[in-house]
C-alpha cells in the first residue's frame, strides 16, 4: 500500500510531468492521458505506461511507491 505522503510526492512529480510535457507542446489532453497512465502503471493496475517515451517517468514513480512500501515493512 502507497502511504499518503508518497502518494502526495507521486502526484507532484504528476503535476511536474504534464507541464513539462505541455511546455514541450503536447496537447493538454494528450499530456494528461500521458501523466496518468505512467500512475497507473507505477501502481500496478496495468503492467507497463503505453507510450514508451513514459517508461522513465514510470520507473521513476514505481520508485516512489516501492520507498513507501518498503517504510511500510520496518
Amino acid at each position: 500500500m502507497i502511504s499518503p505522503s508518497s502518494l502526495g510526492v507521486m502526484v507532484c512529480m504528476c503535476e511536474d510531468r504534464f507541464t513539462q510535457l505541455t511546455n514541450q507542446g503536447c496537447d493538454e489532453d494528450v499530456a494528461a492521458d500521458r501523466t496518468f497512465d505512467a500512475l497507473r502503471a507505477a501502481c500496478g493496475e496495468v503492467p507497463h505506461c503505453y507510450d514508451k517515451r513514459d517508461r522513465l517517468f514510470e520507473s521513476k514513480l514505481r520508485e516512489a511507491a516501492e520507498r513507501s512500501a518498503d517504510a511500510h515493512k520496518r
